[in-house]
């Protein structure tokens, strides 16, 4: 434990030692920090150098902590006309392709941030274009300008996707840079302009609006923009994939807001009786493994999930309790499957029947713990449904 403090208390000085301009090297050149007075310290950035340090590792991503906290400081204070000028330096210096890469992912976030539109005008040719540096960060420009001037990066869209620049490089026809930006503008434009994201998902093919919406970060709309995001899941989104479109909004609102949060946002969309059921669920779901991933899952954590389950959709605590508890014990955190297993059979002998046991036993963590799972068949009353979970174990 003193070791570690020693080394937290290390880490912290040298992250002050770099935000206050005491690095010993420097993005300047190799040791420029040492040399250089403080007036000099806004020279040129010396992109040779700094590749050479990006470079260190296999993945290109060699770079120490000061250094890239030194690059960061100094990335913000540039314009977008600097930025696009280091781009330039860098296309010109023969990079191999990893270094070049490292180097890209450098300034391709400050550039989106002062100017989205400057860097969608630039490199439009890379958008879409696969394991590229730069093409995979372009719909958070899209979103950036969408915030700034929806109109003009809406007619932009259109454009590209006229000249055929979303066009599909599969054999499916599945664009997702052709997703990715269209949840990017819809995630800008909806409650404002629901109207208009509504015609743009619609002219989406139907296997892919579900995932166009969930581009969208729900838990940062605001309620009428929630609500409208709702209404475009009861309306564009394929029947049997609306159950998905739910659990994908629970989940993004679970680790922030609680069961709380989800209640309020079911009763806000009037959600109906299967929403809630499928709701419920994720909540659960999602609600332990996150407890799990820091410490152990208690009984009395459980009996809150349960009783909130209950409320919203009654009859199914039971179930859900065996299925929330076995995908807590796959998290990996400090919930293992023999805790997880000892609450399940405590579950299960106050029930009425298996459905608390029979979910747990149905989950990846029983497949992935067959051994320790077969003792818990003795416990399942139904003799059919004991042999057939036996099956699914072995």
């Amino acid at each position: 434990m003193v070791e570690k403090e020693t080394r937290n208390h290390e880490l912290k000085s040298r992250i002050e030692a770099v935000r206050s301009g005491g690095a010993e090297d420097s993005v300047d050149g190799p040791s420029a920090g040492r040399r250089k007075p403080a007036k000099a310290r806004g020279a040129a950035l010396d992109w040779k150098a700094i590749a050479a340090k990006a470079g260190a590792s296999s993945d290109g991503s060699g770079m120490d902590l000061k250094t890239m906290l030194e690059l960061n400081r100094r990335l913000e204070g540039m314009t977008d006309s600097e930025i696009l000028a280091a781009f330039d330096e860098i296309d010109s210096m023969g990079l191999d392709p990893k270094r070049r890469a490292a180097m890209e992912e450098l300034l391709i976030d400050p550039l989106i941030e002062k100017n989205p539109e400057l860097a969608l005008q630039r490199f439009v040719n890379r958008i879409g274009v696969d394991d590229d540096a730069i093409g995979w960060r372009l719909s958070s420009a899209m979103a950036g300008w969408a915030k700034l001037d929806p109109g003009a990066a809406t007619a932009w869209l259109d454009q590209q996707i006229a000249a055929g620049v979303f066009e599909s490089r599969t054999l499916d026809g599945r664009s997702e840079a052709r997703i990715e930006f269209e949840g990017a503008l819809a995630a800008e434009l909806l409650g404002a302009s629901t109207s208009a994201v509504a015609q743009r998902i619609a002219a989406l093919p139907e296997e892919q609006r579900r995932e166009a919406l969930e581009q969208i970060a729900f838990s940062e709309l605001n309620p009428a923009a929630r609500e409208a995001y709702v209404g475009l899941v009861r309306s564009l989104v394929p029947a049997d994939e609306r159950a998905g479109s739910f659990s994908h909004v629970i989940a993004d609102l679970v680790p922030e807001g609680g069961y709380q949060e989800v209640e309020g946002f079911l009763n806000s969309v009037r959600a109906t009786p299967e929403e809630r059921v499928v709701s419920a669920r994720e909540a659960a779901n999602t609600r332990l493994g996150t407890i799990a991933e820091d410490r152990e899952v208690t009984a009395r954590d459980v009996e809150e999930m349960r009783a909130w389950v209950e409320k919203q959709a009654p009859g199914t605590a039971d179930r859900v309790t065996g299925e929330s508890l076995g995908e807590a014990a796959q998290e990996g955190g400090e919930f293992d499957f023999a805790a997880a297993s000892k609450l399940a059979l405590d579950y299960h002998r106050r029930s009425a029947g298996d459905d608390v046991l029979a979910a747990f036993l149905e989950s990846f963590a029983a497949r992935s713990n067959s051994e320790l799972a077969q003792p818990l068949l003795d416990q399942i009353r139904d003799p059919a449904l004991r042999e057939k979970l036996r099956e699914s174990l072995q």
